[in-house]
This record gives C-alpha cells, sequence and structure tokens, in this order.
C-alpha cells in the first residue's frame, strides 16, 4: 500500500548524478532517487529547497523499458552505485547528454565515446569506509555505514579481498584503499587510521588485511618505496614505457578505460619530436610520461608527496629521464613561476582533481600553448575553465567521453582546445 503522502510523479529527464526529474504541481523541480526517464512513480518528499524539491521512489507504476535488475545485492543502500538500475548503453547516453549541456556554449564536437567492455568488474581502486572494524562504504548522501562482503564493479582481485574479510576488522582504522591490476599482481592497500591508534593497533589491522590476501599495506602517512616489489605496472606502452600504480598515490579507478584515454591522448597531440609539454597536476606520470614516450619534452608539476619519487623512479625504468623535469608545486605557483621565467609550451595537459583549475587556466594562456587537453571528472568545472581559454582565442577540437565510472553518475572526459577559430 503506497502512504497516504506519497506523490504520483512522471520523470521527464534525468539529471546529472543520476536522479530522475520531475515537476511538482507547484511548478518546482523535483529530483527523484532511483527513479528514471519515461516512468511514472510514487515518491516520498525527502527535503525541500526553495526552488527545488528532493524525494525518494516508493514504487515505480510504469517502468522504464531500459530499466534492468541491478546486479549487486547492495545497490540501493550502498551510496557506490546510482545507476546501476539502468542498461549501460543507456547511462552512456546519459553521460553524453550531461556533457554537451556542460560544454554548450563551446559547441564541441562529439564526443567520442571510450567504453572498454564489460562494464563489470574492471574498478582497479577502490576507497572503502571502516567503522568499529566493518568494512564498506557510507550509505547516498549520509555516514552511515553499509557493510559489503564483494563488489560487482571492481576488479577480481578486490572483490576477492572483500569476500575473504569474514571477521570483522580489529579496531582503528578509518579508511581502506585497494589497489588491483588487470593480471594477478595481487592487491595493494593504503590504510587510513584513527586519530591515537597505537602501533600495536595499526599492526595488527595489517596483519588481518595480511591474513585476507593483501599482498601489502601502506599506513597513510607513511614512506613508501616506489619500485616493483611495492606497487604494480598498469599500462605498457610504446618504447618501453611502463606506468605503475603505489598505494596512497593517485591514479584513475580504472586501468582499461585510462588505456583508452592514453590511446586518444597520443592520437590528438601526435609525436613531440622534442618539443616541450607541461603536465599540469600530473600525479605520478600518468599523461606526462605517456607525451615523454611519444618523445615530447615534459615539465611534470605535481604538490603532491611521493608522486615526485614515483615519477622520476618510472622515467629511468623507461629511460625517459633526460626528456623529463618535475616541479613539487601548486600548479597555480608553478604556471606563475614558469610564466615569469618566459616559458613557452605548444602543448599543455592537465588533469585537474574535482574543483578543476581555477585560478589556473589564466596563467596557462599566458604560457602562449597552441594546444590544451583537459581531462575532467567535473563537467561543470571543465565547461567553467574551458570558458577561460575560448575567451582567449581557442576552440574545441576534440572531445572523449570516458567510461571510467560505469553505473555511477560521475562523469570522465577529455577536451582538446586549440589555439584559433573553429574550422581554421
Amino acid at each position: 500500500m503506497i502512504p497516504s503522502r506519497a506523490t504520483e510523479l512522471e520523470i521527464y529527464a534525468l539529471a546529472t548524478g543520476g536522479r530522475g526529474l520531475a515537476r511538482a504541481r507547484d511548478g518546482r523541480v523535483v529530483l527523484v532517487e532511483g527513479a528514471l526517464p519515461g516512468e511514472r512513480v510514487y515518491a516520498r518528499l525527502v527535503r525541500e529547497h526553495r526552488s527545488w524539491l528532493e524525494a525518494a521512489c516508493l514504487e515505480v507504476v510504469t517502468p522504464s523499458p531500459r530499466r534492468v535488475e541491478p546486479a549487486c545485492p547492495y545497490f540501493g543502500s550502498c551510496g557506490g552505485c546510482d545507476l546501476m538500475h539502468l542498461e549501460h548503453a543507456a547511462q552512456l547516453e546519459a553521460k553524453v547528454t550531461w556533457l554537451r549541456e556542460a560544454l554548450r556554449r563551446l559547441e564541441p564536437p562529439g564526443p567520442e565515446v571510450l567504453a572498454p567492455l564489460p562494464p563489470w568488474g574492471r574498478r582497479n581502486r577502490l576507497r572503502l569506509q571502516l567503522r568499529e572494524g566493518r568494512v564498506g562504504f557510507f550509505a547516498r548522501r549520509s555516514h552511515r555505514l553499509v557493510e559489503v562482503r564483494g563488489c560487482a564493479v571492481a576488479a577480481a582481485g578486490i572483490d576477492r579481498v572483500l569476500k575473504a574479510l569474514t571477521r570483522p576488522l580489529p579496531e582503528g582504522g578509518r579508511w581502506l584503499e585497494l589497489l588491483a591490476g588487470e593480471e594477478d599482481g595481487g592487491v595493494w592497500a593504503c590504510l587510513g587510521l584513527e586519530e591515537g591508534v597505537s602501533p600495536r593497533q595499526a599492526e595488527a589491522l595489517v596483519e588481518a588485511l595480511s591474513a585476507a590476501g593483501v599482498r601489502g599495506v601502506r599506513v597513510a602517512g607513511r614512506r613508501w618505496a616506489c619500485d616493483q616489489d611495492h606497487g604494480l605496472c598498469y599500462h605498457r606502452g610504446g618504447g618501453g614505457l611502463e606506468l605503475w600504480a603505489f598505494p596512497g598515490l593517485f591514479c584513475q579507478v580504472g586501468f582499461a578505460a585510462n588505456r583508452l584515454l592514453l590511446e586518444w591522448l597520443q592520437a590528438q597531440v601526435g609525436a613531440g619530436e622534442g618539443r616541450p609539454a607541461l603536465d599540469l597536476y600530473a600525479g605520478s606520470g600518468n599523461l606526462g610520461l605517456t607525451l615523454a614516450a611519444a618523445g615530447w619534452r615534459v615539465t611534470a608539476v605535481e604538490r603532491a608527496r611521493g608522486a615526485g619519487e614515483a615519477f622520476a623512479w618510472q622515467a629511468a625504468r623507461a629511460g625517459l629521464s633526460g626528456r623529463v623535469g618535475f616541479r613539487g608545486r601548486d600548479a597555480a605557483r608553478a604556471v606563475a613561476e614558469l610564466a615569469g621565467e618566459g616559458a613557452r609550451f605548444p602543448l599543455v595537459v592537465l588533469d585537474p582533481p574535482r574543483a578543476g583549475a581555477k585560478g589556473v587556466m589564466e596563467g596557462v594562456v599566458h604560457l602562449e600553448p597552441e594546444v590544451v587537453v583537459y581531462v575532467s571528472c567535473h563537467p561543470a568545472a571543465l565547461g567553467r575553465d574551458a570558458a577561460v581559454l575560448a575567451g582567449a582565442g581557442y576552440s574545441p577540437r576534440g572531445l572523449a567521453l570516458v567510461d571510467m565510472f560505469p553505473h555511477t553518475g560521475q562523469v570522465e572526459a577529455a577536451l582538446v582546445m586549440r589555439r584559433g577559430a573553429q574550422g581554421a
């Protein structure tokens, strides 16, 4: 029986983040959790704002033909995936729409969709929460832990470790990040501790994770060696290039999708032939070392601790040390320094965090690049920052949607901006 306070709604679209859109009787937009376009549902109001409402779907009266049965028992309670009830092809169509809307003023081409298949078992880096020895994810828009014993979107090694955690972990852990390759190279972990945890408690946690099949555990904040015995190779490219991931250092969460992204990047920028390139928010070298292997002379900028060591080790391993330089700086500061030094870069690539590169793009313009390639996990931030380039005479020449986060409302994209009018 439907509660008396439930409202019947017609869902007309899918909002960024995966909630269905409807209209209330007073004309306000309603974001409905769990509803899909074309559906008629009963929903309950959960939060009211001045110009819009939030609601939860209680019952689907008329289902969408593109609704599917979620392949995970935790769907609906775990906050990790919010689109698993929508067929994968429709997820990609929705993300194309969201991306085009975010960039509508630029009128970019495409996008080209880069989607490795199948859309299951290919998340190679997964961050989980720990509470009182239990492992799981926070429920959507809350800090209530949903304990899990497996993950349908995670790589086989990660899923295997989660299934092996049949007993609660020793207390003292706050979060856990698991890292697994596509090959049988074992699973690595980075462990975040609660404040005041003793060395003995930390050791007990490490031992419990090792017993569950984790090859090595880095405690967050502690030094970690960057070499072949403390990480995994996630990409092999031309010229002997190997890219490695290490626990506690940023890497893309899906290695198969990242491989398509790197191939797309190389096709967009071509061979470097010794020309200079700037890699902002470089991490440990995913984009920058790929460019160096293609003949570019790369200056990499990254402020995160440990990234410089990982970058240098990988460059030396691939014989690229002579083509790369590293600056352990904030991106805005590094760009200002480089501009003050009179540096110029035909190519600038950047892969900033979700907040984007606000305050950096103006400095990038002063470096007079011919091409800027911007990789983003937040289309709104991408649109905002690309507008700075457009205002300086750059136009979009290539756009890719990367299926890095299947079954979620998160969008990964890459945009190419070239100096000069489009079609010139």
